[in-house]
């Protein structure tokens, strides 16, 4: 047996060792743990034996987006005044579209009736929408976003295991629901869509559209969150934090921008 051998081996009984050794957490003290001390209750978590703390924190998490979405519907006067502005862009980018040519006046009107009729906040269909992607909505993320991690860790060499990833991620979703719920709390008091963030501050009409809602996603619960992804990332993967925390909040300021300048 060569060296190279004799070390893997030796890792491999350290590592079995260390996990017999580290106590197991329950769900409860995960959550807990992801508030008070993330560092510790991911070393903890990459130490233990295999266990899902995503799934709990997952059901959680959807149950605040239904709660926010049913605390949102009674406030038909913020939604219909979102929708009014989205209906604005619709027709904005549609008009557009026949200034170019490539499309005529009769099928941007067509569209456009059809777009407004998705956006109605009265309509069944739109109501049903709404709570159905407050369902559907985490289970895509939690699954996209501990895929591009995943990517990302492995480009940077390291063993992290897409089981932890999600572990990680789903755990700190805890961060990003309850920041939803104080938002849709703000928003309502406000009469319109705000977050905890430099949106209290300005407003649209005094630095733009685009402008205003890129301010509201940087808001304190989205650096929170992606902090202790972050940190979370870094005790699975063995890395250091600043190392992991660029390619994480590097990946969440490009896609910030680039959705709030571009729709």
């Amino acid at each position: 047996m060569n060296e190279t051998e004799q070390n893997q081996n030796q890792e491999s009984k350290d590592e079995s060792v260390e996990i017999e050794q580290t106590e197991q957490l329950t769900v409860s003290e995960a959550i807990t743990g992801v508030f008070t001390e993330p560092g510790e209750t991911f070393t903890t978590i990459k130490n233990s034996q295999k266990k899902n703390y995503w799934i709990i924190p997952l059901i959680i998490v959807i149950v605040m987006n239904l709660i926010a979405s049913f605390v949102s519907s009674l406030d038909p006067e913020l939604i219909a005044k979102v929708m009014d502005k989205q209906k604005q862009k619709t027709r904005e980018q549609l008009d557009e579209q026949v200034n170019k040519g490539a499309l005529t006046k009769e099928q941007a009107d067509q569209q456009y009736e059809q777009a407004a009729s998705f956006m109605n906040p009265e309509s069944p269909f739109f109501k049903i929408i709404a709570y159905v992607g407050s369902v559907v909505q985490p289970f895509i993320l939690i699954f996209l976003m501990s895929l591009i991690y995943f990517i990302v860790l492995k480009i940077l060499r390291t063993t992290a295991e897409f089981y932890n990833i999600l572990n990680v991620v789903g755990l700190s979703m805890l961060i990003s629901g309850i920041g939803l719920l104080i938002s849709t709390i703000i928003s309502i008091i406000m009469g319109d869509m705000q977050s905890v963030s430099l949106s209290l501050i300005f407003s649209a009409e005094s630095v733009g559209d685009k402008i205003f809602s890129l301010l509201t996603r940087f808001d304190l619960f989205s650096i929170w969150f992606y902090s202790v992804i972050s940190i979370g990332l870094a005790k699975i993967s063995y890395s250091p934090v600043a190392k992991v925390a660029v390619f994480v909040f590097g990946i969440w300021i490009v896609y910030s921008v680039v959705s709030s300048f571009a729709f």
